[in-house]
């Protein structure tokens, strides 16, 4: 009996991402590999700076590619992502 109580002592929650959710995510795992191969070219980490220039130069047209993205794509994409990055956006939903 004990034991069954304890199956509800947390229960698990799994969030539904939205679509935006997911686009943030795809987003993210782009500015990561920038970032990474950016800090490659330069020899250190180049830290948020990565973040800032893939912003800058790719923000609008990765939104704009992503939204013309069926849901069904997204939904490829995003399962392609690190699980970091999952567990990130997952973490700040809703």
């Amino acid at each position: 009996m004990l034991e069954n109580m304890r199956l509800f002592e947390n229960p698990v929650r799994t969030k539904i991402l939205s679509r935006h959710e997911k686009e943030m995510g795809i987003q993210i795992a782009e500015m990561e590999k920038y970032k990474y191969l950016c800090s490659q070219q330069e020899g250190c980490d180049i830290g948020k700076r990565a973040y800032f220039e893939w912003t800058q130069k790719y923000g609008r047209k990765v939104r704009s590619w992503l939204e013309s993205l069926s849901d069904e794509e997204i939904n490829t994409i995003y399962n392609t992502i690190s699980e970091r990055i999952k567990h990130y956006i997952t973490e700040k939903a809703h």
